[in-house]
């Protein structure tokens, strides 16, 4: 027996570009944080290249990928001649900070998919190729715009933790040199 069922109409379409605007949103309000962070770090590298209170880094030629300032930065924050309370927090600061490292390559390196669910709410698939100790890998990261948006607020606290400590040591170091 076949069962009858009736023909319902569409719901309406979702609107796609409306979704992909706000993923393209959320992507650029993402970057911009971690660009924020990024420039406090160099800003405070240069400062402290500059201090006279810390000789063994006058002159040291700056790295030049984000990973290597954000090391650079940890070295020197947790050298003996940096003890400041200022210095402690900066460190725990960048430390959280760097929790977000994959994220942000992903959202820079990476190729996004774009999909709407039926609350019209997008779901990204990013995939990123990259090259490990000579092959290829290829990482996949699945966010829906509800977790997204937490993520966003959550690197929005840890971006102005960073850029707030930061900018106490660029203080303390300026009234020292």
């Amino acid at each position: 027996m076949n069962a009858q069922l009736p023909i319902l109409a569409g719901g309406p379409m979702l609107d796609f570009d409306a979704a992909c605007a706000r993923l393209n949103q959320w992507r650029g309000q993402m970057v911009e944080n971690f660009a924020r962070c990024e420039q406090a770090v160099t800003e405070t590298l240069a400062q402290l290249n500059e201090s006279t209170a810390m000789l063994e880094v006058k002159g040291v030629k700056f790295p030049h990928l984000v990973g290597q300032r954000y090391d650079r930065l940890a070295a020197l924050l947790s050298a003996p001649a940096q003890p400041s309370g200022h210095a402690k927090v900066g460190l725990a600061a960048l430390a959280r900070f760097r929790t977000h490292d994959a994220l942000r390559t992903m959202l820079c390196h990476g190729v996004t998919k774009v999909a709407v669910d039926r609350a019209g709410q997008w779901v990204a698939v990013m995939t990123l190729v990259s090259f490990k100790a000579r092959e290829t890998t290829t990482e996949k990261l699945t966010l829906e715009e509800d977790v997204a948006r937490t993520r966003l607020e959550q690197l929005i606290d840890d971006r102005r933790r960073v850029c707030t400590a930061l900018g106490q040591v660029r203080r303390e170091t300026s009234q020292t040199a």
